[in-house]
Formats: C-alpha cells, structure tokens, sequence
C-alpha cells in the first residue's frame, strides 16, 4: 500500500510508489543498466504452433530478459519498507542472516506459510545488500546464494499453490536467476541519491545496528528486542 509523504526541503507531497518509481528509473537510466535488454518481443511473432513447442527453452530465456514486472515488483516492495502497518506482517516471517529459512519452513505444512516465508526473506536480503547494509558481511558469495535460493523456493511454492506458472512466479524466478543485478541496481540507486538511500551509505555499520535495534523495542516493546 502506497504512503504519502511531505519532502522536508520543498514540502511536496509525494507517495512512496512515485519516488521509489522515480528514484529507480532514473537510475537504470543514468547508470546504463536499461530495462528489456537482450529481449525480442516479436519473437513468438507467426510463429507456428509447431515452432513454439520446439523453441520452447528459448521463448523462456527470452521471457527472463523481460523486467517491466521486475521493476513494478521491486517498486512495490521498496513502498512497503517505507509502511509501519507492514512491519508486523513482516517481523513474524523473517529470520536472522546468518539463519537459513528453509530449516524453518520444513516443518510449515501450509504451502501459503512456506511461501511467504522464502518470499519475504529473500526480499530482505535483496534490500539489505542492496541498501541498508554495509561492510564485508554484504561482499561474500554465502548471502547472495541464500537470496537466489529464496527467490527460487518462494517461486517453487508458489506454483504449488496456484497450479503451475504466473506473473508473480515469472518475476520471482527472474529475481532468483538475476540477483546479484537487482543488487547492483539498488547499490546503483542508493549512491546517487541525494536524500533517502544517501542515510544508509553515510552511517557506520555499529551506528546502523543500534538503529536496528533500537527500532526492534520499539516495535515489540522493552525486553523483546
């Protein structure tokens, strides 16, 4: 759910949806790292039933170049780290870095609770490598393994749930096999901006765990944190 808020500098209005939509295309824009690239969109253009079904690896691989729903997904997911009401939801999935989800979710009996628990921790590590951390513990190979490993559970169950295939699965998968660029793309966005991202790659690592917990109590209450 998009949130409105004021700028501090012009006091303009703005949601959260706009200036993350802003702040990332502007971004693959200037930083040359465009959207669709090396995808043909008239390549299943009369095209015989008999082509299609032979070429089906390759109309998949050309599927995976395809990032207009990447784009959307990651703009929504950035807007929900900016929504409080959000958090809970969150909070009751996640799992420390150095915790490996899937010791978790084999005891899950319900698909939808496996789901959202690759789902949502993939989507963390996506954002702290990307944004909020900082330091070696962001550089090893052992995080980004664990995020494609998410994206790919999290896709897996839920093509469980639904039968096969969807738009939400394609994306997921799309973010298992082309993490480290959703990365770098969000590394990209986080340096050159000149307000929100800038916090996180100004303050030192200690500062941003005391923030982290400090944030924690508030949320849970004193002693919970």
């Amino acid at each position: 759910m998009s949130v409105q808020f004021s700028h501090l500098d012009t006091r303009e209005t703005e949601t959260t949806e706009s200036f993350f939509f802003q702040n990332l295309m502007g971004t693959r824009l200037s930083e040359d790292v465009p959207s669709n690239e090396g995808y043909d969109p008239i390549l299943e253009e009369s095209r015989s039933e008999e082509w299609l079904s032979e070429h089906w690896r390759q109309l998949r691989e050309n599927d995976m170049q395809y990032e207009e729903d990447v784009n959307q997904y990651l703009i929504l997911t950035l807007a929900e780290l900016a929504n409080p009401n959000c958090l809970a939801r969150v909070n009751e999935c996640m799992v420390s870095l150095d915790s490996d989800v899937g010791q978790q979710a084999v005891g899950e009996q319900e698909s939808t609770r496996r789901y959202q628990l690759y789902k949502i921790n993939a989507d963390f590590l996506l954002l702290y490598l990307g944004l909020l951390g900082s330091g070696p513990r962001t550089q090893g190979d052992a995080y980004f393994d664990k995020g494609q490993c998410y994206y790919f559970s999290a896709a897996t169950n839920l093509k469980g749930m639904k039968g096969g295939r969807s738009a939400l699965s394609d994306v997921l998968e799309k973010l298992s096999t082309r993490f480290s660029r959703y990365v770098n793309i969000l590394r990209l966005m986080k340096n050159r901006s000149e307000n929100y991202f800038s916090f996180y790659s100004r303050i030192s690592q200690d500062k941003l765990d005391r923030l982290g917990a400090d944030l924690t109590r508030q949320l849970h209450g004193p002693g919970k944190a």
